[in-house]
This record gives C-alpha cells, sequence and structure tokens, in this order.
C-alpha cells in the first residue's frame, strides 16, 4: 500500500511538471463592457468552449455596464501556441475576439514569435482589441478588449 501511494504521489508530481512545459504563454485578457447595459459572455463554437475551459479563472457570464473582468488563458497544446476566442453580447449586438500567439523556426533553429488580434462586430457593436503587454522572454502577453 505504501509503495501505491508513492506511485501516485510520483506520477501526479510528472504529470503536474509535463503538463505546464508543453503549455502555452498565458494571455492575460481586460475586457471592458463600455456600454449601458450588461455584456453576456456566450462562448458558441468549439474554440470558444476551449478557450472557456483554459481560462483561470472563468469569465463572468456576465459583466455590468461600465465593469470590467480579468482572467488568464493559457493553452495546453503547445509552448509554442495559445488562443483566446471569446464572444459577447449586450442585446443584439456581439462582440467576437480572437487572440493568437504563434512561434515559427527562424534561422539556426532561432523563434520568432508573432501575435495576432481581431475584433469582429455585429449588431451595430463596437470592438475594438489592443496588446498591452508582451513579454519577449516568456512571450506571455496582455489584451485589453472592449464593447460598447
Amino acid at each position: 500500500m505504501k509503495i501505491s501511494k508513492s506511485l501516485i504521489v510520483a506520477f501526479a508530481f510528472t504529470a503536474f511538471h509535463i503538463s505546464s512545459a508543453v503549455a502555452g504563454p498565458p494571455v492575460t485578457v481586460i475586457f471592458k463592457n463600455l456600454g449601458t447595459q450588461t455584456a453576456t459572455y456566450t462562448p458558441i463554437t468549439n474554440n470558444e468552449a476551449i478557450t472557456k475551459a483554459n481560462a483561470s479563472p472563468t469569465p463572468q457570464a456576465s459583466v455590468t455596464a461600465k465593469s470590467s473582468d480579468t482572467y488568464d488563458i493559457q493553452s495546453q497544446i503547445s509552448p509554442n501556441y495559445n488562443h483566446a476566442n471569446l464572444r459577447y453580447q449586450i442585446g443584439n449586438k456581439e462582440c467576437v475576439y480572437l487572440a493568437t500567439f504563434v512561434t515559427t523556426l527562424g534561422f539556426g533553429a532561432s523563434k520568432i514569435p508573432k501575435w495576432n488580434n481581431t475584433a469582429t462586430p455585429s449588431g451595430g457593436a463596437t470592438c475594438t482589441i489592443k496588446v498591452t503587454k508582451t513579454n519577449p522572454s516568456t512571450y506571455a502577453w496582455s489584451v485589453v478588449i472592449t464593447m460598447k
């Protein structure tokens, strides 16, 4: 029994370190509701569901007018990739945000980082996404997304 417990502890410890070794760089998201009504977080697609699963803490289901919500998203797919695919609605207005990070191999097997960010409005919404910080060593980054 003592050996079994030791093996379980060793396995859990190893699994924890392996998962952190393959995790992509985190993105810190600050969602700001600039509107006059409550915004709802409404993941619909598979990528949006994966984003929600990778978020810590989970994004708030609703964000009141003139308020914000902050959370981190970290992909477990690869140390060279991360994405945040988010959807918010205010009434008939909708914003879909996509923030991605990927590295490609450069000369001498060096890594070339690339961050992409898009905000897609519909229903008369005004949506913005802006990178506020990047870390050239860890590739972690922060974005502020707004909706009105």
